[in-house]
């Protein structure tokens, strides 16, 4: 293994707070009530823009047209940029495990559905390390589990496919590392729970951050 890629949101860090507050400010200015967390956390994987949808379905009033969802998607993104990282945090052991990476000399990465300048801040002001690639959803590249983002990455940065893990917390992560070709490890640490990740069929590779750590340095 020369690289490890990762999810960002329920792999890399937990996010569900933050993400939390920002649906509710858009939605609230519709008359939209308080989200559950556990709602929210159902709503991930795919994209804020999806998040917020399916927020709007569930905790908001009809809306009068589809100018009405665009605003609210921009009241998100306004109030997100402002407030990225006000609760979230690594997980535990991450640290770490980062640091021991990159002095092993392995290229480390970051594939995320979240809007890209969204992740960009979370990681430089949270990441203990200098990540080697960093990308959120960008126009004109799909979401995953669409494999694009992914093999740019390592088209852009030489790297085979032989040759990298991709580190996720979903069935959309798994997917994605199923069409891009590349080995994946689906941990059960994250959002979804063991057992729907096991509904789902989809195997879990690591229960917390020591066992992924484990799991990758079989790689080495």
């Amino acid at each position: 293994m020369k690289a490890v890629f990762f999810d960002l949101d329920g792999t890399l860090f937990y996010t569900l707070e933050d993400i939390k507050a920002a649906l509710e400010y858009a939605i609230r200015a519709f008359d939209g009530e308080a989200l559950p967390l556990d709602d929210v956390r159902r709503y991930v994987g795919r994209g804020l823009r999806r998040a917020l949808a399916q927020a709007i379905v569930e905790h908001c009033p009809p809306l009068r047209d589809e100018g009405e969802q665009e605003l609210m998607y921009q009241l998100m993104i306004s109030y997100y940029k402002k407030h990225p990282a006000v609760h979230t945090r690594l997980y535990p052991g991450m640290d770490e495990l980062l640091r021991s990476l990159k002095e092993r000399g392995i290229f480390i990465g970051v594939i995320s559905n979240k809007a890209d300048e969204i992740v960009q801040e979370i990681m430089e002001k949270l990441s203990p390390v200098a990540f080697d690639y960093v990308r959120g959803a960008v126009p004109g590249t799909p979401l995953k589990p669409d494999p694009a983002a992914l093999d740019a990455a390592l088209a852009m940065n030489g790297i085979d496919k032989g040759d990298v893990i991709f580190v996720g917390d979903s069935a959309v992560d798994a997917e994605t590392a199923r069409r891009a070709g590349v080995r994946s490890i689906i941990v059960s640490y994250g959002f979804p729970t063991k057992a729907e990740l096991e509904e789902a069929g989809i195997a879990t590779g690591a229960e917390n951050v020591a066992e992924l750590a484990r799991v990758l340095s079989q790689s080495l």
